[in-house]
């Protein structure tokens, strides 16, 4: 890959990774119950959800790949939120939150330690 598209796959693993960073700090003394009261902090999680969904289309797909990054998942987990806002299952954001989020972060972490070299 060019310096180039190094640049730009850098700057989409940064900018995925500083929307999970504010998921989880928004997220962190809030159980479901208090997610669920509080709009403004779920529009804000649900917006760097949608965020992060952009940055990982800017990766390339082989590079996803290898760090086993499932973009399609993301992708429609993105859908969801923006298209069905009251049929998207809370349980299913927290859990995410909770789950998939500091799995996503550490592949992106890997992956941009690997650009590095």
């Amino acid at each position: 890959m060019s310096s180039e598209g190094n640049g730009k796959v850098a700057f989409a693993i940064g900018a995925a990774r500083e929307n999970i960073r504010l998921i989880q700090t928004w997220a962190t003394e809030r159980d479901l119950e208090a997610l669920k009261a509080d709009t403004l902090v779920r529009y804000a999680i649900e917006r760097a959800f949608i965020a992060i969904a952009s940055s990982i289309r800017d990766i390339p797909a082989d590079l996803l790949a290898e760090h086993r990054i499932p973009a399609g998942i993301i992708a429609g987990f993105r859908n969801a939120l923006a298209h069905t806002y009251d049929d998207t299952l809370d349980e299913r954001v927290i859990l995410t939150i909770r789950v998939d989020l500091p799995a996503l972060d550490a592949a992106l972490s890997a992956m941009a330690a690997a650009l590095k070299r």
